[in-house]
C-alpha cells in the first residue's frame, strides 16, 4: 500500500470504517528513528508492530512512550514465524515485553506451543499470528492455541480471487475452531 504514497494510503483507508489497522513495520532500530519513521506515517494507522529483540534503553522504551503519547497501540513480535527462528531467543524476549507492557504481542501461527506460552503470561494482551496459511500454520490453529487474530494476507492478496480466498479462510477457521471447542468440551 506504501507505493499509493503517505496520501494514496490515507485515501485508501478512507474507503471503509476499519477497527484498527496495524503498521507492519517491524521496526528494529534506536528509538529516535522509529519515531522518525512513524512521525512521516502519522495519521495513517492506529498501531505500530516492532520487534522486541532491539532491547529498551534508547530503543523500545521511547518507542513505547512516543506510541502512548500518542494513543498508538504497541504490538512486539516475540519470534518469527520461519523455521530458522531461534527459539531460544524467545524466553528473554517474553521478559521483556512484561517490561514494555506492549498493547499486543506478535507470536507465530507456525509455534502454537509459543501462543499457549504468551496466553497464559499475557492473558490480557491481544495476541495476533502470522504464518498462516503460506508458511504452513492451518487456519484456526493459531486461534485455537489461544491467539486472538491470525494474519492471512499471503494467502488473499497472492490469491487468483483474493475474496474466494477470504471466503475460505474464514469458513476453515470457523470449522477449525469448533473442532477445537468441542474437544475441549469433552
Amino acid at each position: 500500500m506504501l507505493t499509493s504514497g503517505i496520501d494514496g494510503v490515507k485515501e485508501m483507508l478512507k474507503l471503509n470504517p476499519w477497527d484498527e489497522v496495524i503498521l507492519d513495520l517491524k521496526l528494529a532500530d534506536i528509538g529516535n528513528t522509529m519515531i522518525t519513521t512513524l512521525k512521516a506515517l502519522e495519521g495513517v494507522g492506529d498501531a505500530v508492530i516492532a520487534h522486541s529483540f532491539t532491547g529498551i534503553e534508547g530503543s523500545l522504551g521511547e518507542l513505547s512512550q512516543y506510541c502512548r503519547e500518542r494513543g498508538l497501540k504497541l504490538y512486539l513480535v516475540l519470534a518469527m514465524s520461519h523455521r530458522g527462528w531461534p527459539l531460544e531467543f524467545t524466553e528473554k524476549l517474553l521478559r521483556l515485553a512484561s517490561e514494555v507492557d506492549p498493547h499486543g504481542l506478535v507470536v507465530p501461527a507456525t509455534k502454537p506451543e509459543l501462543i499457549r506460552l504468551a496466553r497464559s503470561l499475557f492473558p490480557a494482551k491481544v495476541l495476533i499470528s502470522p504464518g498462516v496459511g503460506v508458511q504452513g500454520a492451518r487456519e484456526g490453529d493459531a486461534l485455537c492455541a489461544g491467539a486472538d487474530y491470525e494474519i492471512v494476507g499471503r494467502s488473499i492478496y497472492a490469491a487468483p480471487d483474493p475474496f474466494l480466498a477470504l471466503s475460505k479462510i474464514v469458513l476453515s477457521q470457523e470449522v477449525r475452531v469448533n473442532e477445537c471447542k468441542g474437544a475441549e468440551a469433552r
